[in-house]
C-alpha cells in the first residue's frame, strides 16, 4: 500500500496522461478463447510503444507517483480503440496500479469512458494481478461488490504463482481467475503442475468462478487442461497479440491456428 496523494489536481494529471498516450502509445489485443464453441470470446488490450516497445520498458519511464495516472489514461484509450474498432464480447483491462487507495477513481473514470463510448459495462473485464495492493481482508472482500456496482466485472490474474492464494481468491470470489503461464507451460508433462491446476479448478468451480489458461503454445496442453474442466484460453497457440483494425472483431470467427486439430482432440492495463 502507499501513502501517495492521488486527488491534488487528479483531473489534470489524468488528462495530461491522456494527452500523452493518444500520440505516443498504441494497443495490442490478444483474443480470449472458447474450445467448447471454437469462438474468440473477448479481448485483452496489451499496452505497445509506437516502435514496439514493451509495457515494461515503457512502465519504466514512469515516474512512481505516477504510474495510477498512467495506468488509468490506458484503460481509456483502450476502450477508445476498441469502440473505433466495434469490439464485441469481452475486453480485458488490466489495472496493475490499482489499489484501495485508487480503487474508486479508477472504476469511476472507467466507467465515464465506457459510457463515452458504444461499449456496455458488462463487456468490461478488470483484471488484477496483485492482489495483496488491494488491501486488508474486508477490503479485498468489498472489490467485486464495487465493481459490479458498475456493471463490471473482475478477474484476478496471474493466478498460481507469486503471493496470490486460494485464500484470496475465495475472499475476492471474482467472477474470472486467470491461471498464470508458469503454471500452465508444459503442464501436460509435469505431475506438480497437473495438481496444482487441478487444485486451482476444484476450488473455482466450487465459488462459482470461471477458470482461464494463460500463455497456452501447444495443442498438448490445450487438450490437457480441456480434460480438466478448462473452456477458455488465450495464448500464442490461438494467435499473437494483433491490432483491431476493423468491426466484427472475430466473435463468431473461428479460432485462428488450431481450430481442425481441437476438432478432432479428445477432451479464457494496461501493462502486459
Amino acid at each position: 500500500m502507499n501513502d501517495l496523494d492521488y486527488t491534488t489536481n487528479y483531473g489534470n494529471r489524468l488528462s495530461d496522461y491522456a494527452d500523452v498516450i493518444d500520440v505516443g502509445i498504441r494497443f495490442a489485443f490478444q483474443r480470449v478463447v472458447s474450445v467448447n464453441s471454437e469462438v474468440t470470446i473477448g479481448h485483452e488490450a496489451l499496452v505497445r510503444g509506437l516502435y514496439g516497445e514493451s509495457a515494461h520498458e515503457l512502465i519504466a519511464g514512469v515516474r512512481p507517483e505516477n504510474l495510477f495516472f498512467f495506468d488509468q489514461a490506458c484503460r481509456m484509450r483502450a476502450i477508445a480503440d476498441a469502440d473505433r474498432a466495434g469490439l464485441q464480447g469481452t475486453l480485458h483491462l488490466n489495472c496493475t496500479e490499482v489499489d484501495a487507495n485508487t480503487l474508486s477513481m479508477a472504476l469511476e473514470a472507467t466507467a465515464e469512458a465506457v459510457a463515452a463510448s458504444r461499449l456496455n459495462p458488462g463487456q468490461i473485464v478488470l483484471e488484477f494481478s496483485t492482489l495483496a495492493r488491494l488491501g486488508s481482508p474486508r477490503q479485498l472482500a468489498s472489490v467485486r461488490a464495487q465493481a459490479n456496482k458498475y456493471g463490471f466485472r473482475v478477474l484476478a490474474d496471474n493466478f498460481g504463482v507469486g503471493e496470490a492464494g486460494l485464500k484470496r481468491l475465495a475472499v475476492l470470489r471474482p467472477e474470472f481467475v486467470k491461471l498464470d503461464r508458469e503454471l500452465i507451460s508444459n503442464v501436460h508433462a509435469s505431475s506438480r503442475r497437473q495438481a496444482m491446476v487441478c487444485g486451482i479448478v476444484a476450488t473455482s468451480k466450487a465459488l462459482g468462478i470461471t477458470p482461464i489458461a494463460a500463455g497456452v503454445e501447444h495443442l498438448a496442453e490445450v487438450e490437457w487442461l480441456a480434460a480438466t474442466g478448462i473452456e477458455q484460453f488465450q495464448g500464442f497457440y490461438f494467435g499473437r497479440p494483433e491490432k483491431l483494425s476493423h468491426p466484427a472483431a472475430e466473435t463468431a470467427a473461428a479460432i485462428h491456428g488450431g481450430a481442425d486439430e481441437l476438432e478432432s482432440a479428445e477432451f479464457s492495463l494496461c501493462a502486459a
